[in-house]
């Protein structure tokens, strides 16, 4: 008898504790409005007076930043370097971060690998390749909630199909 008042009791705990593990937290039925920036906004603060953003001006502007980072003045960014333009761009911008990434892993950051992402964007966003990309390029339209993923129109800047320099891919991609 007392061992069964005390299997009653111990399932009954277990029972509560499982009880009060289940409960959670429930989600917010409220939509979650997250705010919207296409990628190439990383470039925007490159361009020049008339929104638009030419080839030269984005290699200026990035040598402009990149010495600005680099606060020791050793032509490379240190890892305490890159963790303060990481932070930085956090701020700035959670959506479209691009965090530094040392590519060829030496432990630094050089001029080429700060500059990567914008220009591999550039070279996307640029429409006819000839190194120039006009303002409303730069500043998309904010997709609808309502448009259909597969009526929406691309996202300007973002054209998957081009190569690099605005062309289109040739044959049918068989490699024949």
């Amino acid at each position: 008898m007392r061992s069964s008042v005390f299997g009653v009791a111990l399932i009954g705990l277990m029972a509560a504790g499982l009880t009060a593990c289940g409960g959670g937290r429930k989600e917010d039925p409220r939509p979650r409005v997250e705010e919207w920036h296409a990628p190439v906004t990383i470039l925007r603060h490159f361009a020049g007076p008339d929104g638009s953003l030419t080839l030269k001006q984005l290699n200026e502007g990035l040598r402009r930043d990149f010495d600005a980072a680099d606060t020791n003045h050793d032509g490379v960014l240190e890892p305490d370097e890159m963790r303060a333009v990481n932070q930085e761009r956090w701020v700035e911008d959670q959506s479209a971060i691009s965090p530094l990434q040392d590519w060829n892993g030496d432990g630094v950051i050089d001029f080429n690998e700060f500059a990567a992402t914008a220009r591999a964007l550039f070279n996307e966003a640029d429409p006819t390749g000839k190194g120039v990309i006009p303002a409303e390029v730069l500043r998309p339209k904010k997709p609808t909630p309502d448009a259909a993923p597969d009526k929406a129109a691309p996202e300007q800047g973002s054209q998957p199909h081009k190569r690099r320099g605005g062309q289109p891919p040739q044959g049918d991609g068989s490699g024949g």
